[in-house]
């Protein structure tokens, strides 16, 4: 079995679904070849051997001016190439923006449905099933993808990167392409960026408030330890549709999804829309009310007030 991961670049690195993807297919296929597609302009030597260290053993890089920046046509032609030449069973990618852009595009080329957005992956005998949460999170939805070829795409923040990976040195495979005139029909012009941009995502300590916390003056103490940790702050969404913090700042359905080394819920009731969103290695939980909802998903929880906790942790951590 072939399995091509489509690797993504953000901000002149690695994009960390990537390697958590890497991750996951390691743990799933250990048996199989396990490559990645890599595309760009003036590739970077550190990005190929960061994807041999967490797990690929093959990476087919496309240097071209044309994939600078992402654009549908350029990166269609790019991957059904790589495919072409390969046959992988598998093809997976982040669901970012662009994965999502990307593969179904393919897909359809190649005459196959895509599994979207999923959050695990499974093998049962010759079976491979994709798993996906529907209806607000409260199922999950197993799918089968019939054909030679399956197309997958990730939620983003669904699988750990290995902090600890022992792969090596990847074969590197330079793909050769053209691209004519009716490949480049969309133009890049420029990237325009958000005054303020907040990535959660990568955070890996999130101090997270709900409607516990009683109002936009409240969110300070949280934005005080969050800062102490290394952290961010994050929101449920009825705390944005208040205005007490930033719509950035939301984590859930709606929201980002975030999978943190370590995620603070204090005041959080535990709504499926807000845990869809999360993926923590470890969840405390603070609330009032012993029977939120939140201690069942909660690695720790702490009955109380958390306008009385959070200070006291902050001291604790300050000492």
């Amino acid at each position: 079995m072939k399995i091509l991961v489509f690797a993504q670049i953000r901000d002149g690195k690695i994009e960390e679904n990537t390697l958590g993807i890497l991750n996951k297919v390691n743990e799933v296929f250990r048996d199989s070849e396990i490559s990645v597609t890599l595309f760009g302009s003036n590739i970077k030597d550190e990005w190929i051997k960061q994807l041999g260290v967490h797990g690929a053993k093959k990476v087919y890089t496309i240097d071209a001016p044309e994939l600078e920046y992402y654009l549908s046509r350029p990166n269609v032609k790019a991957l059904s190439k790589v495919i072409d030449k390969i046959q992988p069973t598998i093809i997976i990618a982040a669901g970012t923006v662009y994965g999502e852009d990307l593969l179904p595009r393919v897909a359809i080329r190649t005459g196959v449905s895509c599994a979207q957005r999923i959050t695990d992956i499974a093998k049962e005998g010759e079976e491979i099933l994709f798993y996906t949460p529907v209806r607000d999170d409260q199922a999950m939805k197993v799918q089968k993808i019939t054909g030679d070829i399956k197309f997958v795409t990730t939620r983003t923040g669904a699988f750990f990167v290995n902090e600890n990976p022992t792969g090596g040195e990847p074969e590197v495979i330079s793909v050769d392409i053209t691209f004519e005139e009716r490949d480049l029909v969309v133009k890049h012009v420029e990237i325009k960026k958000a005054e303020v941009t907040i990535n959660l995502k990568d955070a890996k300590v999130i101090v997270a408030g709900g409607r516990g916390v009683g109002g936009k003056d409240q969110f300070t103490i949280l934005k005080e330890l969050a800062s102490i940790l290394g952290g961010h702050i994050g929101a449920t969404r009825a705390c944005t549709d208040m205005n007490w913090v930033e719509e950035t700042y939301e984590i859930g359905q709606t929201g980002q999804s975030v999978s943190p080394d370590v995620y603070i819920a204090a005041g959080i009731s535990g709504a499926p829309q807000h845990i869809s969103g999360i993926k923590a290695k470890t969840l405390i939980a603070i609330n009032t009310d012993e029977s939120a909802a939140i201690f069942n998903y909660a690695d720790y929880g702490i009955i109380g007030d958390l306008h009385s906790i959070l200070p006291l942790i902050k001291q604790k951590i300050s000492e």
